[in-house]
């Protein structure tokens, strides 16, 4: 589950009415199913709100599975490839762009974890949240038949650089990195406007540019992996600047079957829900896309072959939470 973290910003309530101070604006709504907000420091960006709320609706209109008009929602239906009119009636190039930077980031992603993120599982995922609807347990024919319908290299791209499947059957769900992706196009909006202060949070996933108001990095706060803990109730604290940050935990959502826990967690190449010692991760790297997807990858594979994740790529971090002998522990790997 995407835990949300806390920015702590000590606001002065006093803005000099000099040109020489900066100021601190602040934006908050809704995205993608969830909340988000925005703190920039410098000159005010104008139509900031509106500009916001069109990159939403162009993320929602090409990758949202829940729109049953979004470019990735036409694709899923179709067999094979979609008509050139199609693309021409009802998106652009904007969709067209989007889609295909999801599918490209995400299958280089999906082989550098072996398929522990794979957003190409979407029949899994689909059995697994009608199965959880249910309480019932995944039926095993559907998981099978799922699982051989799946693989980011049944996404091609034809003459046209249109996106096709060479299996008819697979479809497509980026809900492990979309929100992750948005607050990328947001923050690379904010400095493309010459502004290198900010802080770009969307359900939780994080990307924070140079120091904050009061001059120092942005302090983060994750929260304790305990179904008992406050919103406010951190394990640890980390300072940032021009870094993105993500967190994946297994600790919430699972329910029970017969007296059996069923995790939230589930594994893409296995296509069975995980349980594990590693209660959350937290991603950070440059990128709030990659920092997204691979602390989903990392909660998969649990903590040995995520640690395992992060030594082989020098440009990410992590910040595991993990159980043994029934105590937490937290661990930073750089």
């Amino acid at each position: 589950m995407k835990r949300l973290f806390y920015v702590f910003i000590s606001v002065s309530l006093l803005f000099s009415c000099t040109n020489e101070e900066p100021k601190q604006f602040k934006l908050t709504g809704n995205a993608l199913g969830t909340t988000y907000h925005i703190t920039y420091i410098g000159e005010e960006l104008a139509h900031f709100e509106n500009k916001v709320d069109s990159m939403i609706a162009v993320i929602n209109h090409s990758l949202s599975t829940y729109d049953e008009h979004s470019f990735i929602s036409a694709f899923n239906a179709t067999r094979n490839k979609m008509e050139d009119s199609l693309y021409k009636s009802r998106f652009g190039k904007a969709d067209l762009y989007l889609f295909d930077k999801m599918v490209r980031m995400s299958t280089q992603i999906s082989e550098k974890t072996d398929g522990a993120f794979d957003p190409s599982a979407a029949l899994l995922f689909q059995e697994y949240s009608r199965a959880k609807s249910e309480g019932v347990v995944m039926n095993d024919s559907v998981v099978k038949h799922s699982l051989l319908h799946q693989g980011m290299s049944y996404i091609q791209w034809d003459e046209n650089n249109y996106p096709l499947k060479t299996d008819s059957l697979v479809q497509l769900n980026f809900n492990a990195i979309a929100k992750g992706y948005l607050v990328d196009i947001i923050a690379d909006f904010i400095s493309a406007n010459g502004l290198s202060r900010y802080m770009v949070e969307i359900g939780g996933e994080m990307r924070l540019g140079g120091l904050n108001f009061e001059d120092s990095p942005w302090r983060v706060g994750i929260n304790t992996p305990l179904l008992a803990a406050k919103s406010q109730d951190f394990f640890e604290v980390l300072e940032l600047k021009n870094k993105a940050i993500a967190t994946s935990g297994n600790y919430q959502n699972y329910y029970m079957v017969n007296d059996s826990l069923v995790g939230h967690t589930l594994n893409p190449s296995l296509g069975i829900p995980v349980i594990h010692n590693l209660k959350s991760v937290s991603i950070i790297h440059e990128q709030c896309a990659v920092a997204d997807a691979m602390a989903t990858a990392c909660m998969v594979v649990g903590l040995e072959r995520a640690r395992e994740f992060i030594s082989a790529d020098t440009s990410l971090q992590a910040y595991f939470i993990y159980e043994e002998d029934e105590r937490l522990i937290g661990e930073l790997m750089e």
